[in-house]
Order: C-alpha cells, then sequence, then structure tokens
C-alpha cells in the first residue's frame, strides 16, 4: 500500500507519524524548505521565534500524547495568562480566569478596574450569557460540537450586535476575534468563538516553543520526507486517487492525505467533485504580517503578557505582549520579545511592505502605546502568512458538517487533513485531522 502525504505541516505530520507507525509505504511531500508549517518555530542568537502558533491547552489529547511519545513531555509548562485593556492611554491589568484562587486574589484590582466604559458591562453581561448557555452542551474533547450547527451562518458582530450593543463589539468580542483568529468580527463564526474561549482552559506551552513538537516528528520522519517538493496536482480518474504530479514526475500511489490548507487543496485538486469542492470553497483564512521583535528590554512589566486594544484605538495590532513572559527559553535573561501580528483589513497593505519598512511601520505602532519601546530591535524576524489562521467563518461549520459525514469519501483513495476539518481551528485540530486521515487509509488497507 503507497501512500502520500502533501504537506508536513503538524496535519501532515501527524498522519506521516501515524501511517509509519502501522508499516505503510509512506512519502510526504512539502512546498517549502522547512518542515511545521505555521506551527513552526526556530532558534537565532539565543531568542526562539515562534512563526504561527504558540499555545495548547490541557485538553489537547493529540499534541500532549504525541509530545509525552517523542520525549517532550517534560517541557510541556502550564501558562498563566494575564492581560490589561488599554483605554485612555492606560493599560488596566484584569485577574488572570485561570485559576480561582487567582480571581480571588485579584478582586481588589478588579474593583479598581477602569479598562471599559460603563456600557460595555450590560452588554457582555447578555452577550456573554448567552453564550455560555449554548457552550454548556459542547463536548469539546469532540472538537465538532453538533449542538452549535444551528448558529453555523451567525458571524461574531451579528451576534454581539443582537444580544449585546457596539459598544460590547469593539470592546471586547472583536478584540478577542482578532487577538485568537486575526479577522475581523464580521468574518469569524460565533459558534467557533464560544468554542474556542472554552477551549483556552488551562493553558499550556511547550517550554521552547510549540514548534518543538512538529520539529521532532520530522526529526523522527525525515527520511521519507521530501522538502523543497512542491506537489502541482492529485490525479483522479473516474472518481479513484492514482497519484500526484511533482517536479519529477507522476508518482503512483493507493492513497493520497492532502494536508494543505484548503486553499492549495483547492488549487492542485481542480478536478473534485461538487460534494468537496463546495465545502472546501467556505474556507476562508485571515492573512496576517508577524513581526517578531528581539529586544534588549522587555515590552511588556514582569508578570505581564498581553495589552488588548479595543477598535477604537484605531490599531493594526490586536494585541501588544512579552512573549519573554511565557517560558524563559524564548529569550535571554532580561531580554525581551514581541510578537507583532497584524490582522484583518490592515493586512494586505502590511504584507506588500518590503522588510525594513514593514518593521519601521511596526515599531512607530508599539511606541504609539508604549513610548519608552525601543525603535531600534535587537533583531526583527519577519513572516508573511497569506493564509495564516481558519476563520471558520460563517457557513464553513455547516458545509464541512455535511461534508464529513455524507461526501468525505466521494473520491476513492483521497483524504482530506487540515485544521479546518475541526470546528476548533487549530494545532490540535490539524493533528487530529492527520491521524484520522492515517486511520482510514490503515482501516481501508
Amino acid at each position: 500500500m503507497k501512500v502520500i502525504v502533501i504537506g508536513a505541516g503538524a496535519a501532515g505530520l501527524a498522519a506521516t507519524h501515524a501511517l509509519a507507525q502501522a508499516g505503510a509505504d509512506v512519502t510526504t511531500f512539502e512546498a517549502s524548505a522547512h518542515a511545521g508549517g505555521r506551527a513552526r518555530c526556530y532558534e537565532k542568537d539565543g531568542f526562539i521565534f515562534d512563526t504561527g502558533a504558540q499555545f495548547m491547552v490541557s485538553m489537547c489529547e493529540a499534541q500532549i500524547r504525541l509530545a509525552k511519545e517523542l520525549g517532550l513531555g517534560g517541557e510541556m509548562i502550564p501558562f498563566d495568562l494575564k492581560v490589561a485593556l488599554w483605554r485612555n492611554g492606560k493599560a488596566y491589568p484584569l485577574p488572570s480566569p485561570s485559576r480561582p484562587t487567582n480571581m480571588l486574589r485579584g478582586i481588589p484590582e478588579l474593583l479598581r478596574f477602569r479598562g471599559l466604559p460603563f456600557k460595555v458591562y450590560p452588554q457582555m453581561a447578555r452577550v456573554g450569557n448567552t453564550m455560555m448557555k449554548r457552550f454548556i452542551n459542547v463536548d469539546l474533547n469532540g472538537m465538532n460540537p453538533t449542538c452549535l450547527i444551528d448558529l453555523g451562518d451567525t458571524s461574531v458582530e451579528q451576534f454581539v450586535l443582537q444580544y449585546g450593543g457596539p459598544e460590547a463589539l469593539d470592546w471586547a468580542m472583536a478584540p478577542i476575534a482578532a487577538s485568537l483568529t486575526l479577522g475581523e468580527a464580521d468574518q469569524v463564526g460565533i459558534s467557533h468563538l464560544i468554542c474556542l474561549i472554552g477551549f483556552y482552559k488551562g493553558l499550556q506551552l511547550m517550554e521552547r516553543g510549540i514548534g518543538s513538537l512538529p520539529a521532532a516528528l520530522y526529526k523522527k520522519h525525515q527520511n521519507v520526507i521530501k522538502l523543497s517538493t512542491p506537489v502541482k496536482k492529485v490525479v483522479m480518474e473516474n472518481g479513484v486517487v492514482k497519484g500526484v504530479e511533482t517536479a519529477d514526475g507522476f508518482m503512483e500511489a493507493d492513497h493520497v492525505v492532502c494536508a494543505t490548507t484548503a486553499t492549495m487543496a483547492r488549487k492542485i485538486m481542480p478536478d473534485l467533485p461538487d460534494t468537496i469542492r463546495k465545502p472546501l470553497e467556505t474556507v476562508r483564512y485571515s492573512s496576517t504580517a508577524h513581526v517578531m521583535l528581539a529586544m534588549e528590554k522587555r515590552l511588556l512589566p514582569e508578570g505581564l503578557y498581553a495589552i488588548s486594544l479595543p477598535r477604537t484605538a484605531g490599531s493594526f495590532l490586536p494585541a501588544l505582549n512579552e512573549c519573554s513572559e511565557k517560558s524563559p527559553y524564548l529569550a535571554p535573561k532580561g531580554c525581551g520579545l514581541s510578537h507583532c501580528v497584524s490582522y484583518g483589513r490592515y493586512s494586505e497593505e502590511l504584507i506588500a511592505l518590503p522588510d525594513a519598512e514593514l518593521v519601521k511601520r511596526v515599531t512607530d505602532e508599539v511606541r504609539r502605546f508604549i513610548p519608552t519601546a525601543t525603535d531600534k530591535p535587537l533583531m526583527a524576524e519577519v513572516v508573511r502568512w497569506k493564509d495564516a489562521i481558519c476563520l471558520e467563518s460563517p457557513g464553513q461549520f455547516p458545509a464541512m458538517y455535511v461534508l464529513k459525514r455524507n461526501n468525505i469519501r466521494d473520491v476513492k483513495g483521497l483524504h482530506l487533513a487540515g485544521e479546518y476539518m475541526y470546528l476548533i481551528s487549530s494545532v490540535e485540530g490539524a493533528l487530529r485531522s492527520g491521524e484520522d486521515a492515517a486511520a482510514s487509509i490503515v482501516a481501508e488497507g
């Protein structure tokens, strides 16, 4: 049984690992020169740069299991998220929601909190109450909660304006959506956000970056992974996969796991039947210009991870952060590391800028909120993601639900993998989808 996996991101690496363990003859093609995809990290001059995903949570069963299996279990650490909200030129810290004892200790701080206009509180009470009523029936471990299917066509913006109001949208829910997805509130489905907020309970990290897990998977299976080898097309005949075309010619296969973004999947599989193609067309991604600033000093005070910026701030950044707060391994002692990511409508313009101009725009924007921040970082690493995070836009959840239930095997030998296959689009979703694809191949024989 010959299997070809397209893509060596989290989904493709998970599929490769599971197939190799099952004894399959597997070859994985990756278009870029590096494995890991949007969960890759690398080290440079004492700093560790996560180019994409950064967090995991206690219910990330696949990530935790694989980390332990690959000898990385000791590198998983809990993270106590400490966030402040920006208002009128000042950052107002919120008590951490991760532990009840922290909340109790933070009551005096909460009473002094002035980070939101008064109108936000009653609006958010109504929004939060409605979201909680829907969330209590969600099976997060399943990561495809059918109880939210009726909300599949509703955006965050529509939901918040219906149950809350514009102030709740601008000051709370739009910034949350932007920080978690890098998308606008009208681009993100409310069912996705309901799950994401619950999913972020029990935050954990890999102390040397989330990318250490895909790096370990690549190291284990690098003999079957071909980097810098893009697949031009998946060849199908009469509803059956025949193989793939690369620059080196045609390679026959009994099964193909397409573990790319949905955008790339549509490009390399133009002959898909409508039952698969149309659901894939509902998948949308945010884009971002990701500038990682390595600094001589921390951007934020010790103990504070991020400052959330409301839409009224008019910034292309959803938040300011200090990533050295996450782990002592990410930056040399005393130094700072800030990940500056654009979101929504701002990203297209910023992605097009040359590196030097982009870095200047970002450092100037950071200094608009924190004037003491340096305009001359030690290093500035730039990554541009045209397909950054799956937005789970209105319409995607219902379409993918029908695809997975009824049409996922409409092309014999073809298997889809990627975070978009799960409502909670994340590294965990990507890993699970890769393992799901491998399991279906093994079952089919």
